[in-house]
C-alpha cells in the first residue's frame, strides 16, 4: 500500500472480554521468561483465612462468633496472586511511559 493511500485516522473499539475483572494490587513479582518476554504477577496482601472457627448457638438459633479459629489455620501474611500478565518488551516500555506520565505530570 502506498504511503499516500493510508487513512489519516482509524477508530478503535474497546470491548471487555467475558473474563474481565477488576482487581486490587498491593504489589507485584515478575521477571523475564525464557523467550525474553516479561512476566508480572500482581498480588493482594491479607491475613490468613481460618479453615474453621468456633461459634456458639445463641437465642433463636442465631450463630454468635466466639472468635477462636482452628489450630489448622496458617499464621503470617498471605500474598494472594490475583493475575499474571505476560508482555513483550515494547509493551512494557509503553506501560512504563504511560505510568511515568501519570506519576510525574510535569515530565514530557
Amino acid at each position: 500500500m502506498e504511503e499516500s493511500a493510508k487513512p489519516a485516522q482509524i477508530e478503535i473499539f474497546y470491548e471487555k472480554n467475558q473474563l474481565y475483572r477488576t482487581i486490587y494490587a498491593d504489589g507485584l513479582i515478575g521477571g523475564l521468561t525464557p523467550t525474553n518476554s516479561i512476566s508480572l504477577s500482581f498480588f493482594a496482601t491479607r491475613g490468613p483465612i481460618p479453615k474453621s472457627a468456633l461459634h456458639k448457638i445463641g437465642p433463636n438459633n442465631l450463630v454468635d462468633p466466639i472468635g477462636i479459629p482452628s489450630k489448622e489455620s496458617k499464621t503470617g501474611i498471605i500474598r494472594e496472586i490475583e493475575v499474571g500478565v505476560y508482555m513483550n518488551q515494547q509493551t512494557a516500555k509503553d506501560i512504563y511511559e504511560f505510568l511515568k506520565k501519570i506519576l510525574e505530570p510535569d515530565v514530557k
